[in-house]
């Protein structure tokens, strides 16, 4: 008996001095992120976009391993939110429907604002650095978009091909960039005008690919990756604040669907741009480490 329980702790000691080496943890916060990417100019030579931070949270779990005293390993996997508020304003077209469903191009101008928000699933890898009560750490991260969402308002003051002047529209803009279709609106409350003598729907709200090119893909893609950054403060022995930049270094959006506001081709066709949008963000938590 005695020599089974010998041979027990001797099989259970490996485990109990790795077990030493690791602890687990929770943080949760505050995300203040935007979609970094070029800008459309008009013929003056301005900017007709702007991205700016906005607002959202992460909150998950993480688990370390000290390498020795000072330094460890950690691996994370948050649910976080991280976006854009954009807007456009300046030259631009409306393409608007007939009941028929056939495409009526207009001109004007749009004054665009929309608040993009992506949900991931993220998975950061880090080495850090303990100095007594501050942590330094640095890595990289993986991430799966679980959902991408846009609320916004539309604002169109234009004329038709042919000269007549469309009354301003403002339409409030419901973007749901892995579940709407082309040409999807609402239709509660849709009123008909008259544009170039056919009747034309304008609808309660747009979708997130009412005017834009039928290609059956969404403008974001699901995968990114890229580098984080952070500094923590211990508060007490578990307790601490922590602030981590992150950095993507994927293109957020698809060629497929990425597409020029300012004007139409000659033919009246969309013009296709291929653009780099990184997600760029800043994260402030509070967590704890056990």
């Amino acid at each position: 008996m005695r020599n089974n329980i010998s041979l027990l702790i001797a099989l259970l000691l490996p485990f109990s001095m790795i077990a030493q080496g690791w602890s687990g943890g929770i943080r949760a916060g505050l995300n203040y992120s935007r979609i970094d990417g070029p800008s459309e100019i008009d013929a003056s030579g301005n900017n007709l976009e702007r991205n700016t931070f906005s607002s959202g949270f992460h909150i998950g779990g993480m688990i370390s391993r000290k390498l020795n005293s000072a330094v460890g390993l950690r691996g994370e996997i948050l649910y976080s939110q991280r976006g854009t508020d954009y807007q456009y304003q300046g030259d631009s077209y409306l393409r608007l429907f007939t009941e028929a469903g056939a495409v009526v191009n207009t001109r004007g101008t749009r004054y665009t604002t929309l608040r993009i928000t992506n949900t991931y699933l993220d998975l950061p890898l880090s080495v850090f650095l303990r100095l007594g009560r501050i942590e330094l750490s640095g890595g990289g991260y993986g991430s799966f978009m679980l959902s991408s969402r846009g609320v916004g308002e539309l604002n169109y003051n234009g004329k038709s091909t042919v000269g007549q002047t469309i009354e301003p529209l403002l339409v409030p803009l419901k973007y749901d960039y892995f579940k709407d279709q082309y040409q999807q609106t609402g239709v509660l409350n849709a009123k008909v005008i008259t544009v170039d003598n056919r009747r034309v729907v304008v609808p309660s709200t747009l979708g997130a690919y009412y005017d834009t090119r039928d290609t059956g893909v969404p403008l974001f893609n699901r995968i990114d990756a890229g580098l984080h950054a952070g500094l923590g403060i211990f508060m007490s022995q578990g307790l601490y604040l922590g602030a981590r930049i992150q950095k993507g270094f994927m293109d957020l959006t698809r060629a497929e669907q990425e597409l020029s506001l300012q004007s139409l081709d000659s033919a009246g066709k969309i013009i296709p741009r291929s653009d780099e949008d990184l997600n760029l963000s800043l994260q402030l938590s509070i967590g704890f480490s056990f």
